[in-house]
C-alpha cells in the first residue's frame, strides 16, 4: 500500500505542482486548502506525513501545528513544512524538516521519504 501524504496549502499552483510531484512519485495525495479542514482530514483519513505551507489565511500554518502536537491523537504525524517563507518559523520544533520553495524534485522526495522513516 502506497504511503498516504495530506497536502495544506492554500496556494492552488503551489498545492497542484507538490501533489502532482508526490503523485507521480507513488504517494497517495489528499489535499485542501485550509488549515481548519486540515485537523479533520487528519483525524478520519490517518495520513503518514503532513505536508505544510505555514503562510497561510488565519488560521495560519503555526497555529495548526501547534493544535496538531497538542492533540494526543495527532501529535506523532510527521510534517514536513514546505514553504516560500524566509527562516524556519520559531514554533516549530527542532527537526521539523523544512523545504524551501521553489525545491528541487530530490531534495523534496529524499526530505519527506527520511521524515516518515523516522
Amino acid at each position: 500500500m502506497s504511503k498516504r501524504i495530506l497536502v495544506v496549502d492554500c496556494n492552488t499552483e503551489e498545492r497542484r505542482s507538490l501533489c502532482d510531484v508526490l503523485s507521480a512519485n507513488g504517494y497517495q495525495v489528499t489535499v485542501t486548502a485550509c488549515t481548519r479542514e486540515g485537523l479533520d482530514v487528519i483525524r478520519t483519513q490517518k495520513p503518514d506525513l503532513v505536508a505544510l505551507e505555514m503562510d497561510m489565511p488565519s488560521p495560519g500554518g503555526t497555529i495548526f501545528y501547534a493544535r496538531m502536537r497538542r492533540d494526543p491523537e495527532l501529535r506523532h504525524t510527521p510534517v514536513v513544512v514546505v514553504s516560500s517563507v524566509g527562516p524556519r518559523p520559531a514554533a516549530l520544533r527542532k527537526g521539523v524538516p523544512v523545504v524551501q520553495r521553489p525545491a528541487a524534485t530530490g531534495v523534496l522526495l529524499d526530505t519527506v521519504s527520511r521524515a516518515m522513516a523516522v
